[in-house]
């Protein structure tokens, strides 16, 4: 088998359909003998800001020379083998290749049996990246819950810390029509007499945070926007700070006040496992917020980083790039091309972006859930936004007017063709 045929025979899996369980999950890593109790697992959960605080927390922790560490996220943009790293590196493909043929064989049992059910994409990347990180002899896997919470792939470990960013209203097909129903099923990553860190603002979602880990004999820690570090500036493209324990100042590369609310979170995670008995030095912690990065998420691009892109996708992620924007009056008007899938409020993101805009593209993300040409038309989209059939004409477009920059937003696949393209 090569790479290219194993990451082919994952993608072909198909997504999970209900009734969810962690059935075929649990049946998968029993039969890899449970890899994913071989070393510390942490989960991070929430609407939004979960894979940035997976990536901070993981460029702080690969400062650390004495820990392997291991990265399992979603969505990947431009590879698959971007979801399962081990010290910021991917795993090599004879790991990837050896991990498929033996999943594989558990798939074709899984596969003619109806009483086990035959796992999907998400359940065979996940239960790959569990093995993997055993092969590789990590010492703790930061992992991004992919959606919702309770039954989840990822919630197949016992986690020494979980954390909920906050709790938007995305995915409510799947996790139910209210914010307290979604925080129902996302406070299932949590664990008995284990700690559960959270920046959620709402009172009535917070009341129900604190019943559920009182249940659970364990511990609830709230962060504010402010927490573990002193702001000196913000910038368009980061922000200048120190940290307690250093009069010295630093660049924090993710741009945005919404990220420095992630850091907060990163940081009391990162105390949180020192309690735990991991040795993080504070130089690693300096150096791990100095090296941050996270591609897709308010990242300037491009030979003169004139373009940005974001993957906000959703209503909150809409509401935090337009802070963001109304934060930045140097950077606007902009250019914006955003592209959004039909069970998003895509027209509710396209009015909030709108006034800050000059020249206003819709590009149909690459995706079966994507708005077609007609549909768009029939929206009130059609009403000061332009249609345009790729990225690479809207990008065109965009590059003749030189007088100002360039936003790509909206959906992930969006931006994944963006990346794609600027490489080329």
């Amino acid at each position: 088998m090569k790479i290219f045929e194993a990451i082919n025979w994952i993608l072909n899996r198909g997504t999970r359909k209900g009734p969810y369980s962690l059935s075929k999950i649990k049946y998968l890593l029993d039969e890899l003998d449970n890899p994913q109790n071989d070393y510390a697992c942490i989960l991070i959960g929430g609407t939004n800001g979960k894979g940035s605080v997976s990536a901070i927390t993981n460029s702080i922790l690969n400062e650390c020379e004495d820990y392997q560490i291991g990265l399992f996220t979603s969505p990947h943009l431009l590879d698959l083998r971007e979801r399962i790293k081990v010290n910021n590196k991917y795993i090599s493909d004879s790991i990837w290749i050896e991990g498929v043929n033996k999943i594989k064989e558990i798939c074709k049992i899984m596969d003619k049996e109806p009483s086990i059910g035959s796992p999907a994409f998400f359940e065979v990347i996940t239960a790959l990246a569990f093995w993997a990180y055993r092969e590789c002899e990590i010492d703790l896997a930061i992992l991004e819950v992919g959606l919702g919470g309770r039954f989840d792939s990822t919630n197949a470990c016992s986690p020494e810390v979980s954390v909920i960013t906050n709790i938007g209203t995305d995915h409510q097909e799947f996790l139910g029509i209210d914010k307290s129903d979604i925080a129902k099923e996302k406070l299932g990553i949590t664990r008995k007499n284990r700690t559960l860190i959270t920046s959620e603002k709402d009172p009535k979602i917070l009341e129900l945070f604190k019943e559920h880990i009182r249940s659970l004999n364990g511990k609830l820690i709230c962060r504010n926007l402010n927490d573990g570090y002193q702001l000196l500036e913000s910038r368009h493209n980061g922000h200048i700070l120190t940290l307690p324990f250093s009069d010295e100042s630093i660049f924090f590369k993710l741009p945005g006040s919404h990220q420095l609310e992630n850091l907060s979170l990163s940081l009391e995670l990162v105390e949180q496992l020192k309690i735990n008995g991991f040795e993080i030095p504070n130089e690693a912690i300096k150096k791990g917020i100095e090296n941050t990065e996270w591609t897709g998420r308010l990242q300037w691009v491009g030979e003169d980083s004139s373009i940005l892109v974001d993957g906000a996708h959703n209503s909150e992620g809409i509401d935090a790039l337009a802070k963001y924007l109304s934060d930045n009056p140097s950077i606007c008007p902009i250019n914006i091309i955003y592209g959004a899938l039909k069970d998003k409020p895509a027209e509710y993101m396209a009015l909030k972006l709108s006034k800050f805009g000059n020249l206003l593209f819709f590009v149909s993300p690459n995706s079966s859930r994507a708005y077609t040409e007609e549909e768009f038309n029939k929206s009130s989209m059609s009403q000061g936004w332009r249609w345009m059939p790729n990225i690479e004409s809207a990008i065109t477009e965009c590059k003749a007017d030189n007088k100002h920059k360039t936003l790509v937003c909206g959906s992930l696949y969006l931006i994944a063709d963006t990346l794609s393209y600027l490489k080329k």
